[in-house]
């Protein structure tokens, strides 16, 4: 099949698609690239944070332009996964730098990062990943003052809520009553409040329409534009309302056609979850998220890290006892969680 008929958006160019994925590896591990670096020590301070990051948002782009580029949609559940698991290892550096377990890896006061986190939340529906959900929790809800996970930014915002609730359970979750940003998000908020699905449509169709135009302040807007220096698209991944699609999912609106029309709406993840509705285990069994508790035996021999603290990564035998490194803030409430490293 010809590129442009293969590609999901008409602004991508099979050059520009290939140049992106070749230059992902490079950047992220090539030599002295972003992995690399990260070995090194950490000056200046905060460098890991920065470096840590950096390979979370090119996973997140690598996803964005498979999507874009109109390849399988499958492999993006494990594709998935993997940027949840950047941002794990991001979120440590994160917390040690400020010194604040309560900092959201998200932050709900910033358009690009609040932007981002309504598409990887919309896109654990869309792909059956809900299973990843509690693994985003972890990374935004912060800490009580006795360190138990969810107390510290539960209810901040409620759309996030709402669709948190749907995905883990309303028991589970917290009260809000404020949008982080009510352009463009009050309309898909008003859709997913809506009891009548004629009017959500509507609510969707308003969503949609203003969608682009009110995300001008992210720094991926007008990427698509070509450099009038060299005629490049620098930064162009993909512009897509995951969550928009993940909505028509939560809502059990049958007839989405209407919105079709809608360059930003993933039409073909919606109606490739409806066609897998039954698929809801992890993608790739062949290598499943090992996960151990502190003070239990390690299940596997090779590289493990923990959320709980920065630089945790390091070698384990399998039937070794595996450590409890407390918090980052010192709380030794939340338990220590090792997860296994897929860059073994």
């Amino acid at each position: 099949m010809d590129f442009s008929d293969k590609r999901r958006q008409q602004f991508l160019g099979e050059r520009q698609y290939l140049n992106a994925l070749e230059s992902f590896e490079e950047v992220v591990y090539g030599a002295d690239g972003l992995v690399d670096n990260l070995r090194k020590d950490d000056d200046p301070p905060g460098w890991h944070k920065n470096l840590a990051h950096g390979i979370a948002s090119e996973r997140f782009d690598l996803l964005l332009m498979h999507y874009t580029g109109g390849d399988p949609i499958e492999p993006m559940r494990a594709e998935l996964e993997q940027v949840v698991h950047a941002y794990e290892q991001y979120a440590p550096y994160l917390w040690k730098y400020l010194d604040d377990r309560n900092e959201p890896v998200f932050k709900f006061y910033s358009l690009d990062e609040y932007c981002q986190l309504m598409q990887l939340i919309g896109l654990c529906f869309l792909l059956h990943r809900r299973d990843l959900l509690p693994r985003l929790v972890f990374l935004q809800d912060g800490v009580s003052a006795i360190g138990q996970v969810g107390q510290g930014n539960g209810g901040t915002d409620w759309l996030y809520e709402e669709f948190m609730s749907a995905g883990l359970g309303a028991d589970t979750r917290y009260e809000a009553d404020t949008l982080s940003f009510g352009n463009p998000y009050s309309a898909l908020a008003d859709a997913m409040s809506s009891s009548d699905n004629v009017v959500a449509l509507s609510d969707l169709h308003r969503y949609l329409k203003n969608w682009y135009k009110a995300l001008a302040g992210c720094g991926w807007h007008d990427a698509h534009k070509p450099d009038p220096k060299n005629g490049s698209q620098a930064g162009y991944y993909g512009y897509w309302s995951f969550e928009a699609g993940a909505a028509v999912i939560l809502l059990g609106i049958e007839d989405d056609t209407s919105l079709h029309k809608y360059l930003y709406y993933p039409k073909d993840l919606v109606a490739w979850c409806r066609a897998n509705a039954a698929l809801v285990a992890p993608a790739d069994e062949r290598s499943p998220r090992l996960r151990c508790l502190a003070g239990q035996p390690c299940p596997r021999t090779g590289y493990w890290f923990t959320p709980a603290a920065a630089g945790s990564r390091q070698h384990f035998d399998a039937g070794q006892t595996m450590p409890d490194l407390g918090g980052t803030d010192g709380a030794t409430g939340w338990a220590t969680v090792w997860q296994w490293d897929e860059q073994q």
